[in-house]
């Protein structure tokens, strides 16, 4: 599979290399630059022609949405998608974003495990783009429910990301009628027990997992958590 050329438009020169590391680690992308003003960004579209952006809004010299709208207006330009990263009081460059369609806006600080969830469906989006030689109505519905994340996902809570909640979701769901403890989760997924705790009190609330007091012979009884269906 060919590269994902990723350039990174930020002046933050920390929060650029975080950024970075991350495309590095995730397969198929390839950051080919990092831009610290609009007009290094300029430069670095023409000669690095990269398939993505991720881009700051604010910059020295301009916004990263003013450079957004230079890119859609460059008719002889390859198709770039843009990945807008915004403040929390910016509703309204959200909102152009989404009518210039921007593939995707992060609130900062942005989280790892949000902005690999973009990249990840990102990468989703283009296999299946490259899949389909002739279109066929359940081939565009399948592109557009990639596109458009699921709206259960945007309305998860403060704490609670897709991509751990995806990750406990697949071990119930491949484990049905098995019942585990926080402390199981937590090594099975990788996650600190406070962690693994809160996921599953979240999806055991939200109707996802049944939650039950498994008593022992000694001591305090254990609460267990199980997918039954």
């Amino acid at each position: 599979m060919d590269l994902i050329d990723v350039l990174i438009v930020e002046d933050d020169a920390r929060i650029a290399q975080i950024h970075s590391q991350i495309l590095r680690q995730t397969q198929h992308f390839n950051p080919v630059g990092i831009a610290e003003t609009i007009q290094m960004a300029r430069t670095m579209v023409k000669v690095y022609k990269p398939n993505l952006i991720i881009l700051d809004n604010y910059l020295p010299d301009g916004t990263g949405i003013d450079l957004f709208r230079e890119i859609i207006a460059d008719k002889s330009a390859h198709k770039i998608e843009v990945v807008l990263i915004t403040a929390s009081d910016e509703i309204e460059t959200v909102k152009t974003a989404m009518k210039l369609g921007c593939f995707d806006y992060l609130l900062k600080p942005v989280s790892y495990e949000r902005l690999q969830e973009t990249l990840n469906r990102y990468l989703a989006l283009n296999n299946a783009m490259k899949a389909y030689e002739n279109l066929e109505q359940r081939h565009i519905d399948e592109l557009f429910n990639i596109q458009l994340r699921d709206k259960h996902q945007q309305l998860l809570p403060k704490g609670i990301e897709s991509i751990t909640l995806e990750k406990i979701k697949r071990v119930f769901s491949q484990n049905i009628g098995v019942k585990y403890t926080v402390d199981q989760i937590s090594q099975e997924i990788g996650i600190g027990k406070t962690t693994a705790r809160r996921y599953l009190e979240y999806c055991s609330a939200n109707g996802l997992l049944t939650a039950e007091n498994q008593y022992g012979k000694v001591g305090r009884p254990e609460r267990v958590y199980v997918k039954l269906s």
